[in-house]
C-alpha cells in the first residue's frame, strides 16, 4: 500500500510547482547579478561574495529538486540547510585561492570545485530518499532519485538553453526590422540573469512534471547497461588474459596508468548499477548474470592495479596535493570491491529468490561515503598542503631520495607556510649523511624569488635584464631549457606531467 500511494506520489510530481520555479530562479538570478555586479569586485570581499554566490546557486537547485506540493517549507529549509554545509569548505578554499602570497598550489581548490557538483547531487538524492521514505532511505528510493536527478537537470538546461536560443533569434530579427532595443535589453546583465535563473527554475519544475519522458529515459539508460553487459564482460575476460600472459607491465609501462584503471572501474561500477537497478527484482536472465558476475570479478583486479600503480609513486615521490586527491578517489573505487565481492558471495546461492541482496545497503553506504570523503578533502581537516609537506620531509629524512634529487623550491613554492616549515625542520637533520647538500638545497629554495629563480639560477640574472617571464616553465620564445623533464617517464608505473615531482625535480 506505501509504495502504491508513493507511486501515485510520483505520478503527481511537479505538479504545482512551476509558478515557485519561477519565482525562485528569479530570485536567485537577480541575486546573482548583484553579486557580479556590486561585491564581487571588491578584492577584499571576493571569497565572501563568491561563497555567496556558490550558496545562492546551491540553495536554489536544491530548493527546486526537493520541493513537492505541500512539502514546500520544509525543502527550502533542507535546501538552506545543504547550501551551508557546502559553504563552509568553499570559503576556506576560497581565502586560500585568493591569496596569491600564500604560494599554496591550488590544485586542491580546482579538485574541489570539480567535485562538488557530484558530492551536492548525492547529497541531494540521499536527503529526498530520506524526506519521502525515512532514515535510513530503502535503496529502491537511493536509486531512483540518483537515476532521476541527472536526468531532470539535463532536460532543464536542453529547455533553458532553447529558451535563450529563441530570445537571441527574436532579438535578431527585430534588429533586421530596425528594432534595436530588445538586441540592447538582451545584453544587459541585469536582465539576462534574472531571465536565466527563471528559465532554469521554470525548466526544473517542468522537468519534473514529465513522468512519462522520465520514466522513457530511465528506460533507455537501464536497457543500454544491459545491452552493454556482455561487451564488458568480454572486455574484461581479454584484459585478464592479457595481464595473465604479458604481466602488468603493458599497463603500467603507459603514462597514467591508475587514470585508465580507474576509468574503467567506474564504467563498470556504473553498468553494474544499470543492471542491478533498485535491487527487488529476481535475478536477471542466465546470460545477463553470467555476464555481470564476470565483469565484477575484474573490478577488484582494475581497482588494485590502480591503487597499486599510486602507491608506487607515492612511495618513491611522497605526497603532493594532487596525489592526495588520487588517493582518495582510488581509495573509494577500492572500498567499491567490497561491493562486488559480497555480490558474488551471494551467487554462490544460485537459486535465491533475490539478486545479490547485500549490494543494495552497500551502495546506499556507499554514496555516503564519496559524500563524506569529497567533502573532507575540502576542509581543514585534510589539509592537502600541511600532509604534502610532512610526506616530503620524511621522504627526505629517511634518505629515500637522494639531496641532489630533491625538489626544495617545491616546498616552498607550492607548499606555502607548511612547506616552509619542513624546509626549515629539514635544517636540523644534522646527523643526515647529506646534511650538506641538504642544507643547500633548502637555502637556494629559500633565497630564490620565484619558481625560475629556483629552476634556472644560472638564468636568473639574464632573464630580468631581458625582462623574461620569471614564472614561465620554459626559456625564451617558449623553448625547453630542459628537453628530459618534459618526457614523461614511461617506466613509471604513474608518470604525472601536469605538476612538477617533489623529490624528482
Amino acid at each position: 500500500m506505501a509504495q502504491a500511494n508513493q507511486d501515485g506520489d510520483r505520478k503527481n510530481a511537479g505538479k504545482g510547482l512551476a509558478l515557485p520555479g519561477l519565482v525562485v530562479g528569479l530570485l536567485a538570478g537577480a541575486v546573482m547579478y548583484g553579486i557580479v555586479e556590486y561585491w564581487i569586485d571588491d578584492a577584499d570581499d571576493k571569497p565572501l561574495a563568491l561563497v555567496v554566490l556558490f550558496f545562492t546557486v546551491t540553495a536554489a537547485a536544491s530548493y527546486l529538486l526537493l520541493a513537492e506540493t505541500g512539502r514546500l517549507i520544509i525543502a527550502a529549509g533542507v535546501a538552506l540547510l545543504i547550501a551551508a554545509i557546502f559553504a563552509l569548505p568553499d570559503f576556506y578554499l576560497f581565502n586560500i585561492a585568493a591569496d596569491e602570497t600564500k604560494n599554496l598550489t591550488n590544485f586542491p581548490v580546482v579538485f574541489w570545485f570539480l567535485s562538488r557538483s557530484l558530492v551536492v547531487y548525492l547529497c541531494i538524492a540521499l536527503v529526498k530518499s530520506v524526506l519521502e521514505a525515512g532514515a535510513p532511505p530503502p535503496y529502491r528510493e537511493v536509486f531512483f532519485h540518483g537515476l532521476t536527478i541527472p536526468l531532470i537537470a539535463g532536460g532543464a538546461k536542453v529547455f533553458a538553453g532553447l529558451a535563450l536560443v529563441l530570445l537571441f533569434a527574436w532579438a535578431r530579427l527585430l534588429k533586421e526590422m530596425d528594432v534595436n532595443f530588445f538586441n540592447k535589453l538582451f545584453q544587459e546583465p541585469w536582465f539576462i540573469l534574472p531571465f536565466l535563473g527563471a528559465i532554469g527554475g521554470l525548466s526544473i519544475a517542468m522537468m519534473r512534471g514529465q513522468q512519462a519522458v522520465l520514466g522513457a529515459l530511465r528506460f533507455i539508460l537501464l536497457l543500454f547497461s544491459r545491452i552493454v553487459m556482455p561487451i564488458t564482460a568480454l572486455f574484461t575476460i581479454t584484459l585478464l588474459i592479457i595481464l595473465v600472459t604479458k604481466g602488468t607491465g603493458v599497463i603500467f609501462d603507459r603514462p597514467y596508468p591508475s587514470v585508465w584503471m580507474i576509468v574503467l572501474a567506474l564504467t563498470g561500477m556504473l553498468i553494474f548499477n544499470g543492471v542491478y537497478q533498485n535491487g527487488e527484482g529476481g535475478p536477471p536472465p542466465a546470460w545477463l548474470r553470467v555476464s555481470t558476475t564476470v565483469t565484477l570479478a575484474g573490478f577488484p583486479v582494475y581497482s588494485g592495479l590502480a591503487f597499486y600503480a599510486i602507491m608506487l609513486r607515492i612511495g618513491a615521490y611522497g605526497l603532493t596535493p594532487p596525489r592526495i586527491a588520487g588517493v582518495a578517489i582510488t581509495g573509494l573505487v577500492a572500498a567499491y570491491s567490497l561491493v562486488c565481492l559480497a555480490g558474488l558471495l551471494t551467487e554462490l546461492n544460485w537459486r535465491a529468490k533475490r539478486w545479490m541482496p547485500l549490494v543494495a545497503p552497500l551502495n546506499t553506504a556507499m554514496a555516503v561515503l564519496w559524500v563524506g570523503v569529497l567533502t573532507t578533502l575540502a576542509t581543514p581537516l585534510a589539509n592537502p598542503w600541511a600532509i604534502s609537506a610532512h610526506s616530503q620531509y620524511k621522504l627526505i629524512a629517511s634518505e629515500r631520495v637522494a639531496a641532489e634529487d630533491f625538489d626544495f623550491g617545491y616546498l616552498h613554492f607550492e607548499l606555502g607556510r607548511y612547506g616552509d616549515a619542513a624546509l626549515e625542520k629539514m635544517l636540523g637533520l644534522r646527523d643526515h649523511p647529506e646534511a650538506a647538500a641538504i642544507s643547500a638545497g633548502v637555502a637556494r629554495a629559500q633565497v630564490a624569488k620565484t619558481r625560475w629563480d629556483y629552476d634556472y639560477p644560472e638564468l636568473a640574472g639574464d632573464a630580468e635584464s631581458k625582462d623574461l617571464p620569471t614564472s614561465a616553465p620554459n626559456g625564451p620564445l617558449g623553448l625547453e631549457l630542459n628537453p628530459e623533464l618534459a618526457e614523461p617517464d614511461v617506466d613509471d608505473p604513474e608518470t604525472e606531467t601536469t605538476e612538477p615531482d617533489a623529490g624528482n625535480p
